[in-house]
């Protein structure tokens, strides 16, 4: 019965370590998508 519990346990931090990895990295993105846009319109304007 002890180890029923102790996998429940395993689960639940392993998918909670996972949560955070897609979190960083769904706002690692926006944040790269942000730097990008701001590249872009700086070269568009420099070229002009």
């Amino acid at each position: 019965m002890e180890t029923y519990g102790k996998i429940f346990v395993v689960v639940a931090v392993l998918a909670l370590i996972l949560v955070g990895i897609f979190v960083y990295l769904f706002f690692m993105d926006r944040r790269i998508g942000k730097l990008e846009k701001e590249i872009r319109e700086k070269e568009s304007h420099n070229s002009q």
